[in-house]
């Protein structure tokens, strides 16, 4: 195998990943494994709300001769063993993945990262800030709180106020403080309504995610015209909030000017313009962020700290 240099054109390598499905486990999940001297860097993979799990970075990472753990959490068609809904989803399950890298022969359990896509991203930070074993974090178009679950979509629901309001994560049994959505109105874009839920402080407070807690490197990327949610906006809080208490690891954030939500990655289902972007911002976008990201994990995970 190659030696991890941090330039991910430098580093590919000839051979394919043997991509695993995870079985046996407390945990649903697919490994991709390549070809190393000796216990390869892994990086987990938490995909948003969507559900799916995020093969296609979990490949690419592989041929850049880190293992992956592309990992679902909840599944919207219904997944055996999976929740169906992003609703109270316990941390303890993402730290069984933690034990499960420890336990296996090919993976190095000094020298794990994680990466997370808007959801995901919310995931990644929360994680981070509660487990040391994490030494590298990258948070696509994330979130600086912890928000209201996604019973049946419903930040998309106009009739929100119907729905039980409950966290999207817990620990040892116990729900996060979270921020509610507000209540929509029938102009409001999606992005709108995260931005107004924002601004209820006494919420924003007790749900913001201690990222200064965090014992490594962070990587921040958005897009500054997200639809979905601002991740932009996000984004800095989660760095105010690290330079307030004088972070002592790395951390950036890059904002893309002509991208939406869809910074992550390509996908041939809908045009990543229906979240906000132009199309050439997003593919712009998509490209250097991917790029920004591997060289991340090559220069944090070259070697064990």
């Amino acid at each position: 195998m190659l030696a991890l240099s941090g330039r991910p054109d430098a580093v590919i390598l000839a051979q394919a990943p043997t991509k695993i499905a995870v079985t046996g486990q407390t945990f649903v999940a697919n490994l991709y494994l390549p070809s190393c001297d000796s216990k390869c860097p892994v990086v987990l993979l938490v995909g948003g709300s969507g559900g799916q799990i995020w093969d296609y970075h979990a490949e690419n990472l592989a041929r850049r001769g880190f293992a992956a753990l592309a990992l679902a959490y909840f599944s919207l068609q219904k997944m055996p063993g999976l929740p169906p809904e992003l609703d109270q989803i316990p941390l303890e399950y993402f730290q069984n993945t933690l034990a499960y890298v420890r336990s296996h022969g090919s993976l190095d359990p000094e020298r794990i990262g994680i990466a997370g896509v808007s959801k995901g991203g919310e995931l990644a930070l929360l994680l981070a800030s509660m487990d040391p074993r994490i030494r590298a974090v990258v948070a696509f178009v994330p979130s600086s709180v912890v928000w209201q679950s996604l019973p049946s979509s419903a930040a998309w629901d106009r009739a929100i106020d119907q729905q039980p309001r409950r966290s999207s994560w817990t620990y040892k049994g116990q729900p996060f403080p979270f921020v509610p959505y507000a209540a929509a109105t029938t102009t409001d874009s999606l992005a709108d309504m995260y931005r107004r839920s924002l601004d209820q402080r006494e919420f924003i407070e007790r749900a913001a995610i201690p990222v200064e807690r965090i014992k490594a490197p962070i990587l921040l990327l958005s897009g500054k015209q997200d639809t979905t949610w601002p991740s932009s906006l996000m984004s800095e809080m989660v760095m105010t909030r690290l330079r307030a208490h004088n972070f002592g690891f790395p951390h950036e954030h890059i904002a893309y000017d002509d991208a939406g939500h869809m910074i992550w990655g390509r996908r041939t289902d809908i045009p990543a313009t229906r979240r906000g972007g132009t199309e050439e911002g997003n593919r712009v976008a998509q490209d250097d962020a991917e790029r920004r990201m591997l060289e991340f994990f090559g220069r944090h995970l070259a070697s064990a700290r």
